[in-house]
This record gives structure tokens, sequence and C-alpha cells, in this order.
């Protein structure tokens, strides 16, 4: 089989790759492990949050705009709603980063927002209860994007342009050829292409069997840098009397710097009814996984305790007792950034990976450019925040890892 581009992973980041090198013309495949709606990485769940006044920092504005950009088109595409227009709170003291840092960014970026005391917050959005101290930066523009439903319709989107999806099965070695790269799978296949995008998220630091390797494509990359962790999320019930909606996305960032995010979602598990809001720490409970692992592994007590303990801070008009919990992945960088670059050693491969636990609502637009890059165009965008320079000589292991 002969394609242009094979995309290895069909998660958020994957998905999106392939739907924009569709949208080009390219001939791809994209191939994943698993099925199309597994667990098992980072890209499942109904929703997540996006939002353009970044605490993270400016430097994402125009990957960020890009993105808004590009949901609006697929939802336009699709014909189904993709975008939950809620708006978003992003609470703290006056001097926290997650309502100083999303000031600074709404201003240089132009963004609309205001600034609410607790009081006003509780006004407009009655759920909360936080601290008199508080505030709360407020940008109505942020929204919640349906994120199995929206992966799955960027699938759809480049299969209509004649995309190939394998699922169920899996890359195993990579090969320089005459004319590009050989790439072979599990179920004995090979394809040929003229390169090869990694979309692997939480697998992206685990390497091939050595035997499968050719020393001419694959070198050092990231095995001592990504770190896959498990994080925990929950699921509350809101007070009957207020519901969930007009229920915003959030940020809350309590004194010693935790920082618990949110929205509301519609039952996330069996045996669960009606609207539901997800809320997790972002920078807190996190302990290293292995992607490989597939058994399910329980949240501990103390941790379920935690949660409900940050709730109970946070809000008035939502039951601190968790009714679900799941874990799922972050891959993490060192500086919390993601990987949109051409592999050191050949670059006709791509890594698109890393989201560090806020990509996804990158994913449009870092599909974009990974699809740019592996078809030997320049992006549109800057992309130097996110190369793998920036790790200098840390960088360890394979450029080729299993989907």
């Amino acid at each position: 089989m002969n394609r242009d581009v094979l995309v290895v992973g069909a998660g958020v980041f994957g998905a999106a790759t392939a739907w924009a090198l569709a949208e080009r013309g390219a001939h791809v495949l994209a191939v994943d492990a698993h099925g199309p709606t597994h667990r098992y990485g980072s890209s499942h769940g109904e929703g997540r949050i996006f939002r353009r006044a970044y605490w993270e920092g400016p430097s994402y504005l125009p990957l960020l705009d890009r993105a808004y950009e590009l949901w609006t088109e697929l939802e336009e595409t699709d014909g189904e709603p993709l975008l939950v227009r809620t708006g978003g709170v992003f609470v703290g003291s006056s001097d926290s980063g997650v309502v100083d840092r999303s000031r600074r960014t709404a201003l240089l970026g132009g963004i609309e927002h205001a600034v609410w005391d607790a009081e006003r917050l509780a006004e407009r959005f009655p759920w909360f209860g936080v601290d008199p101290d508080m505030e709360a930066l407020y940008e109505p523009g942020a929204c919640t994007v349906l994120a199995t439903r929206a992966r799955l319709a960027m699938l759809d989107a480049a299969v209509r342009r004649r995309a190939g999806v394998r699922f169920g099965d899996e890359v195993v070695a990579v090969r320089s050829a005459a004319q590009g790269l050989d790439v072979r799978l599990r179920s004995g296949e090979t394809v040929s292409c003229g390169s090869v995008v990694l979309a692997t998220g939480p697998w992206a630091g685990q390497p091939l069997d050595a035997g499968a390797m050719d020393p001419a494509v694959l070198g050092a990359e990231f095995g001592a840098v990504l770190r896959p962790v498990r994080v925990p999320v929950y699921w509350f019930r809101a007070d009957p009397r207020l519901g969930t909606a007009g229920f915003p996305a959030f940020l809350h960032e309590s004194a010693d710097g935790r920082v618990v995010y949110g929205l509301a979602e519609q039952s996330a598990t069996r045996g669960v009814d009606g609207p539901l809001v997800k809320i997790g720490f972002h920078n807190h409970q996190q302990r290293p996984g292995d992607p490989r692992d597939t058994a399910p592994h329980d949240v501990p007590p103390a941790f379920r305790r935690e949660m409900s303990e940050a709730v109970a801070r946070v809000f008035t008009g939502i039951d601190p007792e968790p009714v679900s919990w799941r874990n799922c992945y972050y891959t993490l960088t060192p500086d919390g950034g993601f990987v949109i670059d051409r592999a050191a050693r050949d670059p006709r491969i791509v890594h698109v990976a890393a989201c560090s636990g806020h990509g996804f609502k990158f994913a449009t637009a870092a599909g974009e450019c990974a699809a740019a890059l592996a078809l030997g165009e320049t992006p549109g965008i800057d992309l130097e925040p996110y190369g793998a320079q920036r790790f200098g000589g840390s960088r360890t292991g394979s450029d080729l890892h299993p989907a």
C-alpha cells in the first residue's frame, strides 16, 4: 500500500493531523492500536475547556486563535454542535497566576473579559461560593469542546476526503526506502509513504523493540523528557434546583497553588444518570503511569476525600461527594509545552505530542502544523516554542514508538 503520509495514533492530535492532511489532498492513513473510543490515552471523554485568556502565557495566542477558527470550521462542516458556548471563569486571589496572568493575556490579545469579585461571581453563577477575597476573570468567549464527538468528526471529515483509518493495528517498524519510508504493521502489512507523523500521546516515550529499529532513521528523541502520569477526574451532581444549564468552564487556584478545573457534562459513567459537573486537579494527584498497562486502576480514597474538600471550598451549589471517578493520562514535558517538530535524525518523521494536560483545545491547529511539516511545507505559525531543540541534549530513546 502506498500513502503520502502515515499518522501513528488517532487520538485528538492524530485525528486533527489526518483531517488537515486530507483537506490538503494528501493520501493519508491513520493507524491506532486500540478502538475509536478507547479510554487508555488522553483524548476520551465528553468535554474539554477552550479558553483564550490563557494564564499559561500569551505566547500560545497564535496557536489558540487558529485553533478556534478550525474548531468553528469543523463544527460547520460536521453540521452538529461541537462547541458549547458557556463562557469561562478563572478564579483565585487577585495576584494568583490564574487571575493575574489570564488578565495580562486578555489585555495583550484584545480578548473580551471582565474581572469580578466573589459576590458578583456568585450572583452570575450561583453554583460558586468562594472566599470573599477571591476574584474571577470572566471570559464570555470560553467554551466547552465536546471531546469525543469532535475527534470523531475530524476522522469522519478525513474519511470523506478519502483518508484511511485503521483501528486495532499498530506500527512495529519504520525503515528507510528508496522513495521514502516503509512502515510495517503488526498485521504484517507494509505501507510505503513519504513521511510519518507520530501522534502517540502517552506512548510517545515508549520505544519499539530494538531489533525493529533502523539506525539510519531512529535516533535519540524524547524517552527521558516526556513523563506520562495518571491523573484522576471526578463527576459531581449539581444542586437540582440549579441544574447545570449555563454552568461555565472554570479554573480555581487555591492559596497553595493547586489548580482545580471543571465543566458541565452529561452522564459519564454507567449507572449514573443526568447532568453532572466534571472536576479535577490540574497540577496535583499525578502518579507515574505506563500506558501499556491497560488494567483498571482505582483512585485512592485519600484522593477522593481531598477532591471533595476542594469542591466544598469552591462551591455551594454542587454536592461535594463524587458519584464517579476515573483515571486519564497527562503526558508532561519539563516546561509544560507541546512538541510539534520534525525528528532530529530524519525530517520525514514528525512529532506532534505531549499535551501536558492542556493541549486538547490546540489540537486543530497543532494537527494543521504537523500536516504542513509532513508535506515539507512551512507552517503558518511559528513553531519555535514547540520545537524539540528546547530540550537540549536531554532527549534519549527512539524516534519511533507504538501507537
